[in-house]
């Protein structure tokens, strides 16, 4: 988590991500899931970088994430 980088950028603005160091976080799976292929509440640890998007007026929008952490990168559009 320390080397996590990242941006986003909403409709040309840049949006600040929080850092978030290892919370626990329930989640629900659904049956079938990509995650773990099953149904239940399962306990793990949820960590990154993390934006909150404010709610958007109807019509299109631009979106563009990239992010990094050692030798994990991802980029969206």
């Amino acid at each position: 988590m320390r080397d996590a980088q990242g941006t986003v950028v909403l409709d040309g603005e840049p949006v600040e991500p929080e850092a978030h160091e290892g919370e626990d976080i329930v989640v629900e799976g659904a049956p079938g899931n990509a995650v773990t292929e099953e149904e239940g509440i399962f306990s793990a640890t949820g960590c990154g970088l993390w934006v909150q998007v404010p709610p958007l007026e109807p019509g299109e929008h631009s979106l563009v994430i990239r992010g990094r952490s050692g030798d994990f990168s991802i980029g969206v559009d």
